[in-house]
């Protein structure tokens, strides 16, 4: 991890630009060239031993060979995986902006929030030129975190066994960001349409009122999860 140089906020190497300021990252960039010189150090590494093999064309050499090969390719696994997405992100946006938002209109039409986050992720690079949207893109990751930690949770699925606690973390911070965003008067309708979503997936799946969910921002994390546990007690019983 990383701090942004310009409003501090904490980022990892896969973020090209600060999401929080659209400041450039210029620690990704640098990440990403030292995964390159070391692709390039591995395949200079594999090139000269297998020049070496075929000098001894010994069964021992091509033992070694494997051997060098196998342990490389390990020790680069995690480098290319890292370094793939970075450049994807980096060199993707190859859509003009006026495309990518039309995109972006038309998921947020349909209310796919899903195909919205995964376009923002693609092609919005430059955080500055994609403003309008990045308040609407926060929220509904919130939204889609909590979709998947609830349904974690009710078909057990979940690998850490915590899905509800973190799916009552996830609400609050959604609804903390909603209504700090709603009071810009900025894009009001489009966070109304994707708010009346969340609050009808927290209230079919949780039992929560709607006025217990309108009130989350005054409660701590684990006042919901107490409420939200005694919700689904009840229900069961």
């Amino acid at each position: 991890m990383v701090n942004c140089k310009n409003c501090g906020a904490p980022l990892s190497l896969d973020n090209a630009y600060c999401p929080h300021c659209g400041t450039a990252n210029p620690e990704a960039k640098e990440h990403l060239e030292k995964l390159a010189k070391l692709d390039l150090d591995y395949k200079k590494t594999k090139f000269d031993v297998i020049s070496e093999v075929k000098k001894n064309k010994s069964g021992y050499g091509v033992l070694t060979i494997l051997v060098v090969i196998l342990l490389c390719n390990l020790l680069l696994i995690p480098a290319h995986a890292s370094s793939y997405r970075i450049a994807d992100r980096l060199i993707s946006n190859r859509k003009s902006v006026d495309e990518v938002k039309e995109l972006l209109n038309n998921y947020l039409i349909e209310k796919d929030y899903e195909r919205f986050c995964i376009t923002y992720d693609k092609y919005a690079i430059d955080y500055q030129k994609y403003n309008d949207y990045n308040r609407i893109y926060y929220l509904a990751n919130s939204f889609l975190r909590v979709k998947e930690q609830i349904i974690n949770h009710f078909y057990g699925v979940d690998l850490y066994a915590d899905a509800l606690i973190r799916a009552c973390q996830n609400i609050k911070d959604y609804k903390d960001d909603y209504d700090r965003y709603k009071v810009n008067q900025e894009n009001n309708a489009i966070l109304n349409d994707l708010n009346i979503e969340f609050n009808l997936f927290v209230e079919t799946f949780l039992k929560l009122s709607e006025e217990e969910i309108d009130n989350v921002s005054n409660m701590s994390e684990s006042e919901l999860l107490v409420l939200v546990s005694k919700r689904l007690t009840n229900e069961e019983e």
